[in-house]
């Protein structure tokens, strides 16, 4: 049985050499200029979800016994 990395999608068509490294020469130029148009938007969203997560997170319970 053939394994696909992307289990919960139907496996992608078969491809030449050449049009595989097509495909994703397109889709890193691509990558690259999507952050570099959304780079302020990409940071402003991970750095409110790292604030959200560090004010959500649960302070460590205070101990009477030293740590040493």
């Amino acid at each position: 049985m053939i394994s696909y990395p992307c289990n919960d999608q139907s496996p992608l068509p078969p491809l030449s050499d050449e049009a595989a490294v097509t495909v994703l020469e397109f889709l890193q130029r691509f990558t690259e200029c999507f952050e570099s148009q959304y780079c302020g938007e990409i940071h402003r969203y991970y750095e409110e979800r790292s604030q959200a997560n560090r004010k959500t997170a649960d302070p460590p319970p205070i101990s009477d016994d030293p740590p040493f």
